[in-house]
């Protein structure tokens, strides 16, 4: 079983992994094969749980607060 973060879904967790490799939210909603409108929903979970406005304080508050493992948040 997959060990989720307190406070964010497995979902968003999902979600914020690919976001902070840089995958627009096309590319989120093909990898996890859901609808645009579903990613938008989770993004703005995230950006408020967060406490962040945008994609750029949600990734750079993720890999700081180790939200995102550092190796999660790598390309390979």
């Amino acid at each position: 079983m997959k060990k989720k973060k307190p406070g964010f879904t497995e979902r968003q967790m999902d979600v914020l992994k690919l976001m902070v490799l840089g995958k627009s939210n096309k590319d989120i909603s093909e990898k996890l094969c859901i609808c645009n409108s579903t990613v938008k929903a989770h993004l703005t979970g995230i950006f408020e749980k967060l406490g962040v406005k945008n994609r750029t304080e949600a990734t750079r508050i993720a890999i700081l607060k180790r939200i995102i493992p550092p190796q999660d948040s790598e390309q390979p």
